[in-house]
């Protein structure tokens, strides 16, 4: 399934064995400002994951930039790197409360989320 709108598509995996070792992540509510967050993900330049960490700045309704589509966003300072979209974004109980999606390109650690 994919959603144009807001840049999200679900994948599925036909072989069973690759989901053996791997624990789902549980949903957590929507963040408040200033609430602790962490964005996983593989950005460019390394190999292995990256985490890192901010505090919700802003929760309000943004321009998506793939489709310009207008919806409900969480601003983040935590960096949001090229590589790092798609990547799960958790509050301080490791629960995932969004998706990363993009960054504000001329400024400094503003990331936003897909709640």
């Amino acid at each position: 399934k994919i959603a144009h709108e807001c840049d999200l598509a679900l994948l599925g995996v036909e072989d069973e064995d690759f989901w053996s070792d791997v624990s789902p992540l549980k949903f957590g509510a929507m963040p408040s400002l200033q609430d602790e967050v962490s964005v996983v993900g593989y950005p460019l330049g390394g190999d292995g994951v990256s985490v890192t960490e901010g505090v919700v700045s802003r929760i309000e309704i943004q321009s998506y930039e793939h489709s310009g589509v207008d919806l409900l966003a969480v601003q983040i300072d935590a960096a949001v790197n090229p590589g790092n979209s798609g990547g799960p974004v958790l509050n301080e109980e490791s629960l995932l409360i969004g998706v990363a999606f993009q960054n504000q390109q001329n400024s400094q650690n503003i990331g936003y989320v897909i709640p």
